[in-house]
C-alpha cells in the first residue's frame, strides 16, 4: 500500500465504465483520484492545474488529441509522469507511445497487484530523477560560486575584510559563507591555545573549523 498522505492520480480514459473501474481500483489501493478525464486536451489542462503525482492515460482517446500527444504535452508543460494503461499492443502504437517517454505501459486487462507495482515504480523513478536534477542544479550553483574565488582577493591588511565587486567590504567569514557555501566556527589552534592559556600542547590535533552551510545569505550592510 502507498504511504500516507495518499498520492494524487489523474485518470484519462474515454470509456466511462472503464474509467470508473480504474478509479475504483486505485481508491482500493489507497490512492487519491483527483480527476477522471475523457479527452486529451482536457487532460493536459487538468494535469497542469491539479499537478497530480502521476497520470494514468489511455492511448486512444476521443477528440483531436490522442493519449501519446497528451502525454508528451504533459511532460513538457508540467513534468508529470505518465503511465499508459491501454488495450493496444500494436508495434506502431507502442512506437508512438515510446516517443512520449512514459513511465510505464500496462496492457488491459490488468490486476491490482500489477497496477500497484507499476505505479509505485513510476513514482519512485520520478522522485529519484527530480532529486538528481535538484542536486545537479545545486552543484552548478556551487561551481559558479567557487569561480568567483579564483584569482586575487582584495584583503584589508588591518581588519582582514574582503572587498566585494560592488565596493562593499565583507567580513572574511561572511564572504566565504556567501561565495563558497561554507561558514566558520571560532576557536584556537593548538599553538595559540598553548600560548594564551597553557592548556594544550603545541602538537595536539586542531579541531575542525570549517563546516558546510545551506542556503547562505549575505548579511545586510551595517
Amino acid at each position: 500500500m502507498p504511504s500516507h498522505p495518499p498520492r494524487k492520480l489523474l485518470v484519462v480514459e474515454d470509456e466511462a465504465l472503464v474509467a470508473e473501474d480504474i478509479a475504483d481500483h486505485l481508491r482500493k489501493l489507497g490512492y487519491n483520484v483527483v480527476g477522471v478525464i475523457d479527452n486529451g486536451e482536457e487532460a493536459v489542462r487538468q494535469a497542469f492545474a491539479l499537478m497530480p503525482d502521476l497520470v494514468l492515460m489511455d492511448v486512444q482517446l476521443r477528440g483531436g488529441m490522442d493519449g501519446t500527444e497528451a502525454a508528451r504535452q504533459i511532460r513538457v508543460s508540467c513534468g508529470r509522469p505518465v503511465i499508459f494503461l491501454t488495450g493496444h499492443s500494436d508495434p506502431s502504437v507502442i512506437k508512438r507511445a515510446k516517443e512520449s517517454e512514459p513511465y510505464g505501459y500496462i496492457l488491459k486487462p490488468f490486476g491490482e497487484r500489477e497496477l500497484l507495482v507499476q505505479i509505485e515504480m513510476a513514482l519512485y523513478r520520478h522522485q529519484m530523477e527530480t532529486e538528481r536534477a535538484q542536486l545537479k542544479l545545486e552543484l552548478e550553483i556551487a561551481h559558479e560560486n567557487l569561480r568567483t574565488l579564483r584569482g586575487l582577493l582584495p584583503l584589508c591588511a588591518g581588519c582582514k575584510k574582503i572587498r566585494e565587486d560592488d565596493g562593499y567590504w565583507s567580513k572574511l567569514e561572511d564572504y566565504f559563507a556567501e561565495h563558497a557555501n561554507v561558514e566558520f566556527t571560532h576557536g584556537f589552534c593548538p599553538e595559540c591555545e598553548s600560548k594564551y592559556y597553557g592548556t594544550r600542547g603545541p602538537h595536539t590535533q586542531a579541531p575542525l573549523v570549517v563546516q558546510r552551510k545551506k542556503n547562505p545569505q549575505r548579511n545586510a550592510a551595517g
